[in-house]
């Protein structure tokens, strides 16, 4: 059955390897710049691809995309987390839209905060591995195994009480929905990499029956980092490449010739609104 309620894009905010914002990527793809290099995090010498899509450090100061009363939070956001909250920042000031994010003096928003949702499409929030190392290592027997029930007794109390808030794939759209004040329909969708047309289908049928008339939607995931790595390896995902290929060159995606795939971070939020009040605010 058609949708009564039309939904259109209205914003859309973007994080990749080669910068945060839409003009970044647009700039990227009409030059034809690759965002592909050496990985400057972490030693990926002894995997057969020693290169990765990372957004450089530098560009990505949380602090800068959140509210100054939120900045405390930011210290529990893993990566991914990180990639959406900018990506939505984004997304909302493309839209020109004011949520609570603002912090606007007067208080006035531009929609009611329980006609906004946000569904957003996640992955398998990889733990970084100085956060784990402790509690592994006090958890070994002298033979070198891992002893489970050191490691219920023991290891466990080594890992910072709040670690499981960090890596919770519901916790990208929690803190986008607490930051901009989304009361409307909240999901989370972790479907791989179907997981952001999926998570836009479920916003247009938000919109559609009229439980919200914004919603922000989208998917955002980071594979870099070594769990992350780890797994691409152990699926034979990763591709081959030596240091002296051109990084730009190694990924050819649907060529039969393909020797694989690359780790990489991004991803992206639309801002999509039902059409009448679209237009009521333009």
């Amino acid at each position: 059955m058609p949708q009564k309620r039309r939904v259109v894009i209205t914003g859309i905010g973007a994080t990749s390897a080669v910068g945060v914002g839409m003009e970044s990527l647009w700039n990227a793809l009409i030059s034809g710049q690759s965002g592909a290099k050496l990985c400057d995090t972490f030693d990926m010498s002894g995997f057969p691809c020693p290169f990765v899509a990372q957004l450089p450090a530098d560009q990505l100061d949380i602090k800068q995309f959140v509210p100054k009363s939120y900045r405390k939070a930011t210290k529990v956001m893993a990566r991914d987390i990180e990639l959406a909250v900018a990506a939505a920042h984004e997304a909302v000031k493309d839209a020109g839209l004011v949520t609570k994010s603002h912090e606007p003096v007067d208080g006035k928003v531009t929609l009611p905060a329980n006609r906004m949702g946000c569904q957003i499409g996640a992955g398998s929030i990889a733990a970084e591995e100085n956060e784990l190392t402790v509690a592994f290592a006090s958890s070994q027997t002298a033979e070198g195994e891992i002893d489970l029930g050191a490691w219920g007794s023991s290891g466990m109390q080594n890992i910072t009480p709040l670690w499981m808030l960090k890596y919770l794939p519901n916790m990208l759209a929690c803190h986008v929905t607490i930051i901009h004040d989304c009361q409307g329909p909240s999901n989370t969708i972790t479907c791989g990499e179907a997981s952001a047309l999926l998570s836009i289908g479920e916003s247009m049928r938000v919109i559609g029956r009229d439980a919200a008339d914004c919603c922000l939607s989208g998917g955002v995931e980071s594979k870099v980092n070594l769990m992350g790595v780890l797994r691409q390896f152990y699926s034979k995902r990763l591709a081959t490449a030596s240091l002296s290929d051109d990084p730009a060159g190694v990924i050819r995606p649907f060529n039969p010739s393909a020797t694989g795939g690359m780790a990489g971070e991004g991803g992206a939020i639309l801002v999509l609104e039902e059409m009448e009040s679209a237009r009521a605010r333009s």
